[in-house]
């Protein structure tokens, strides 16, 4: 009897030591798992965070080469809405300039040899008052076609457009056209002027010019 419970005691003996190294084993196991999926977890972590980063500094990137070019749009925009004030002022003034005159008579008088027949000479309607001076340069220069001289609305800065009747063409030496053909030269000038006189690069030149300038 005292046998059979020496050997009982032992293989229970024995029994607990197993079950305690599989457990010991399984414990170790769960924390070697635990520390590689936490590993494996922080790994994702800081790859995503990364990602996330880089991405991000590439959205800031276009964002602010975005706000560049459309900060660059606008003071393009708001200077060549300045130049075309500038040059609408020009060209309006034009007509007070004391060659004025001398430029229409020259102008009507070199279109009008240019015409066999009849011709109708089209000015802005301020510039009838010089239809006389006109006729009489006409006819000074040995044209003696008729000239009927008229006024149009649609000539804005000055100058003329001469009707020939008989080639069924219109002839145009207005200010517009004039300045149509020669707008990007008379635009560089004008910048030019502006950068000169104004450009002292800190600043727009629209808020560099005092309102009486």
């Amino acid at each position: 009897m005292g046998n059979n419970t020496s050997l009982e005691d032992s293989i229970r003996e024995e029994s607990d030591k197993a079950i305690a190294a599989i457990r010991e084993k399984e414990s170790l196991e769960i924390a070697q798992l635990d520390s590689s999926f936490a590993a494996e977890i922080d790994a994702f972590r800081k790859k995503t965070e990364a990602e996330t980063d880089a991405k991000l500094r590439q959205e800031v990137y276009k964002l602010e080469n975005k706000a560049i070019l459309e900060r660059r749009k606008l003071k393009l925009r708001s200077m060549e809405q300045f130049i075309d004030i500038m040059v609408g002022e020009i060209m309006k003034g034009i007509r007070d300039n004391p060659l004025y005159v001398k430029f229409l008579i020259e102008a009507v008088c070199g279109i009008v040899l240019q015409i066999p027949d009849a011709a109708e000479v089209r000015l802005k309607p301020e510039d009838l008052s010089l239809e006389n001076d006109i006729k009489k340069a006409v006819k000074d220069a040995g044209i003696n076609q008729r000239v009927v001289i008229k006024g149009d609305p649609g000539i804005l800065w000055g100058g003329c457009l001469v009707w020939d009747k008989a080639q069924k063409r219109v002839l145009n030496n207005t200010i517009e056209r004039i300045y149509f053909r020669k707008s990007l030269l008379i635009r560089q000038k004008v910048m030019k002027i502006l950068m000169e006189h104004f450009g002292d690069g800190k600043k727009p030149i629209q808020e560099q010019m005092s309102p009486g300038v």
